[in-house]
């Protein structure tokens, strides 16, 4: 599993678009070990169009703070999984929590309408059916 995420200083940056460079983090999904941890900067350098070039690198997650809704439609439509609202925390520390289901996020600090992370996909549940009224 390729997880990548928006950086600066060696921690998450907060802002998709705005980040020094990207963490790539290559995952053993056996063991949950990190194998591989590189930095990656965009052919065309880092900015909100990063997004589909990091579409095209083969990863499987986005752990971000905040993202606008562009990126996050075409990371989502290319089949990548995206977590908003995740904390400015080291890399290594980010990347464990994820990993263990301990990342505790907030709102997508971009306001990315209501894409919470998690398996809170409130989107799809608002169909009450109450007893047996057609």
């Amino acid at each position: 599993m390729k997880i990548v995420i928006p950086s600066a200083e060696g921690k998450l940056c907060s802002h998709f678009g705005h980040c020094d460079y990207f963490t790539l983090a290559e995952i053993e999904t056996d063991t949950n070990k990190i194998t591989n941890i590189e930095e990656i900067i965009p052919e065309g350098g880092v900015s909100c169009q990063a997004a589909s070039w990091l579409a095209q690198q083969g990863i499987d997650v986005v752990l971000a703070g905040g993202i606008g809704g562009r990126p996050l439609n075409l990371l989502e439509e290319n089949g990548i999984k995206v977590v908003a609202g995740c904390p400015e925390l080291e890399i290594k520390d980010i990347i464990n929590a994820y990993l263990e289901n301990n990342l505790s996020t907030g709102e997508n600090s971009c306001g990315g309408e209501h894409h919470h992370c998690g398996g809170h996909s409130h989107e799809e549940g608002h169909h009450h059916h109450c007893g047996g009224h057609h």
